[in-house]
């Protein structure tokens, strides 16, 4: 029994040894990481890139006038509102129209006030701005005082504004407006040139056919278009009249000067095509036509069809280009609300003065 007992010992210390050796040969070494598979780097989330809104296709109308600025893309869908002077005025309806097509262009939502020349409508349609959470405010009204009161409550809101064509707070809000000064000078430069090549051997006078409760604005084209032509005639003799912004009025005042004023040549500028109309009718109906000379502002298509007369009195309107007033607005708009670029100050479209040699350029369609 104790042989047994110690064969069997015997074989058990074998048996251990035999397994200690093995558990004794050196481990697997680690294998080097696999470079990860094009499938699993697919699979990893990307950095997230910026969103944009893309650009929605549109006819320009008018391509020697708009510049589209096609570099410029809005982060998201933004909500502007844009106040209009008056759908009423066909300058205000132009200047409205490229806002909306600017605005289908960039993917921009716009909210269209009229503020109907009505400074109690300006103020309430900024109210109404304010409760429908816009995110921008563009404000085309000529009442300073009011254009103030409006950017100081959206202020207040969180929303940025531009005011078109008149000023709000000075040196506070950017403004987008015509260079009045040269509006102004333009006109009368045309005058002077027109009245010497035509009536060499005469003295003409010179008839301003003003909106003196428009204030500043029409007031600075006014005394722009004097001062231009007393530096080309200086002891040229000037007279006023008042418009009130209609042409019926703009129509009877000059038909009272002409009955004052029977004889002589007459040099005329009027502060807006729609009331230039009234005035050439007053000409036209006092057989004044040789006489006259007129020159206006806005190149408002009721005034083409005169300009292409050869015998006409109106010689020229210019240009404030209204058609891209939207196009140059919303790129400044957009930069802003990005937050990419601040608006200048001040922007001012580029002018000229459409006649009867340059007008198929501008507007093929005359």
């Amino acid at each position: 029994m104790k042989k047994k007992l110690a064969v069997i010992l015997s074989l058990i210390m074998i048996v251990s040894m035999f397994l200690a050796a093995c558990s004794s040969q050196p481990a697997a070494q680690p294998q080097p990481s696999q470079p990860q598979s094009n499938t699993e780097a697919k699979d990893a989330p990307a950095p997230a890139e910026s969103t944009k809104i893309e650009h929605t296709d549109v006819t320009i109308a008018y391509p020697n006038i708009i510049e589209l600025n096609d570099q410029v893309y809005a982060a998201r869908k933004y909500k502007i509102g844009y106040a209009n002077w008056s759908d009423q005025n066909s300058i205000a309806i132009i200047v409205r129209d490229s806002i909306l097509d600017a605005c289908k262009y960039y993917g921009i939502e716009c909210v269209v006030f009229d503020n109907d020349t009505d400074p109690n409508k300006a103020m309430t349609n900024a109210d109404t701005a304010i409760q429908m959470e816009c995110d921008y405010y563009l404000n085309f009204n000529n009442d300073e005082a009011i254009n103030a009161a409006c950017a100081e409550k959206l202020e207040k809101a969180g929303i940025p504004y531009i005011s078109i064509q008149n000023a709000a707070r000075k040196g506070v809000d950017p403004e987008y407006h015509v260079d009045n000064e040269r509006a102004g000078s333009i006109c009368g430069d045309l005058l002077a040139a027109k009245a010497k090549e035509k009536w060499p051997d005469e003295k003409p006078i010179l008839l301003i056919a003003n909106q003196w409760k428009a204030g500043g604005t029409f007031l600075l084209r006014a005394t722009s278009c004097e001062d231009a032509v007393k530096k080309a005639i200086p002891d040229v003799e000037i007279f006023e009249i008042e418009t009130e912004s209609n042409p019926e009025t703009t129509r009877q005042a000059t038909a009272d000067f002409l009955t004052a004023h029977p004889t002589g040549k007459i040099m005329m500028w009027c502060h807006i095509d729609q009331n230039t109309m009234g005035m050439l009718a007053a000409v036209q109906a006092a057989g004044r036509q040789d006489d006259v000379i007129i020159t206006s502002f806005g190149a408002n298509p009721v005034a083409f069809e005169e300009l292409k007369k050869d015998d006409s009195p109106l010689i020229g309107t210019v240009a404030q280009f209204s058609e891209r007033f939207g196009w140059d607005l919303l790129p400044i708009v957009i930069k802003d609300l990005n937050g990419e670029e601040k608006p200048p100050m001040e922007t001012m479209p580029p002018l000229d003065i459409i006649t009867k040699d340059n007008m198929t350029y501008y507007y093929p369609a005359a």
